[in-house]
């Protein structure tokens, strides 16, 4: 709608691409519905941007600067953190 983007995102065990760069232009939640771990990586595909730990019900919040689209800094992959769960979040952007 005119006021927000949401999904269901869903990454099997071990699954993700930490080769395929994207951007956020818009400021976002995760609203995590499952225990998970995402692991970043930076826009040339190197591990190590970031290690997010989640428990289910845990919520945050990503303010992205004007830009941000546009900067390959802001660019990143992910890659599910573990090999034995799914993980699965619930991501709303403000548009």
């Amino acid at each position: 709608n005119e006021y927000c983007r949401a999904w269901d995102f869903y990454l099997r065990p071990g699954g993700g691409d930490a080769g395929e760069p994207h951007h956020h232009v818009l400021d976002y939640a995760f609203v995590y519905v499952a225990k998970g771990r995402l692991l970043g990586s930076h826009h040339d595909g190197s591990p190590g941007l970031f290690d997010s730990v989640n428990e289910d019900g845990d919520v945050s919040w990503f303010d992205i600067p004007d830009g941000a689209g546009a900067d390959p800094a802001f660019a990143h992959g992910g890659v599910n953190g573990y090999d034995d769960l799914p993980m699965r979040e619930y991501l709303v952007e403000l548009k």
